[in-house]
């Protein structure tokens, strides 16, 4: 699957970073993945409760922006290649400004980052058009001229799910879906209801095979206090999250 092949081309991770005198902290996360060097922007602007990402297309991975507006409690993800952008509740595990800004301020001091990475996979499905007249204007003017969609998470690795990447780019046709997950064909609902009558209703017991045109990641810098000897409560980098995401992502179910 796309996720582990990623992980396991990851060889080298690297930190460096520089601060202006304004009220944005700006930071470079480089990572080396399969070769190639790829640039992850990240920017910290704590007065107004907001976090940017930005990371280029490399290999086979799409190039991405994400707004967190933690004013508004949404997050904004920019997809260049589909020239989309999917809006979405700001998931609560997303640290605040201050704490981004201190893990990352944290990671630039140290000489090396940890080689322990967790991966997390997300599928999205969309649920509709977004109104742009009720979204914030930081994040109406974050997505442009692109078409803004409603998202909701599909949380992939918590399911029996294989995944396979769709040639090519373009807007699929938005797929009929029911609670938890996206069907890529109507019949799809009924063959899900189907295996969940069969199975008790237990998710983990069904096989989904999942198709994909997009996908994106980034990587974030956790940190922590440590106290391994008991004397001193040192705040140290120790572990870093991959975050992939399948914007779009439809599934069929297999009992």
């Amino acid at each position: 699957m796309a996720s582990s092949v990623l992980v396991s081309l990851i060889v080298l991770l690297s930190f460096y970073g520089f601060q202006v005198h304004c009220k944005v902290d700006r930071y470079a996360f480089n990572i080396v993945e399969n070769g190639t060097s790829v640039n992850e922007q990240i920017e910290v602007d704590v007065e107004n409760q907001t976090e940017v990402i930005r990371v280029p297309q490399h290999n086979n991975v799409d190039a991405v922006e994400i707004i967190n507006d933690f004013d508004a409690g949404l997050s904004a993800r920019r997809l260049p290649a589909s020239k989309d952008c999917y809006v979405s509740k700001l998931d609560s595990s997303v640290p605040s400004p201050t704490k981004l800004k201190l893990d990352m301020d944290q990671a630039s001091r140290q000489s090396a980052l940890p080689n322990n990475v967790t991966t997390k996979r997300t599928g999205w499905r969309v649920v509709g058009f977004a109104d742009r007249s009720a979204l914030p204007e930081k994040i109406v003017d974050f997505c442009g001229s692109f078409p803004i969609f409603n998202v909701e998470p599909i949380p992939l690795d918590s399911m029996n799910t294989t995944l396979h990447r769709i040639s090519s780019h373009g807007r699929r046709k938005r797929s009929h879906w029911i609670k938890r997950w996206n069907g890529c064909s109507p019949s799809d609902k009924d063959t899900m209801n189907d295996c969940l009558s069969k199975h008790g209703n237990d998710f983990k017991k069904i096989q989904l095979k999942c198709k994909y045109d997009i996908f994106y990641c980034y990587f974030m810098a956790v940190c922590e206090h440590y106290d391994p000897n008991g004397l001193s409560l040192e705040f140290i980098c120790k572990k870093i999250i991959h975050e992939v995401n399948y914007p779009g992502v439809c599934c069929t179910p297999v009992c």
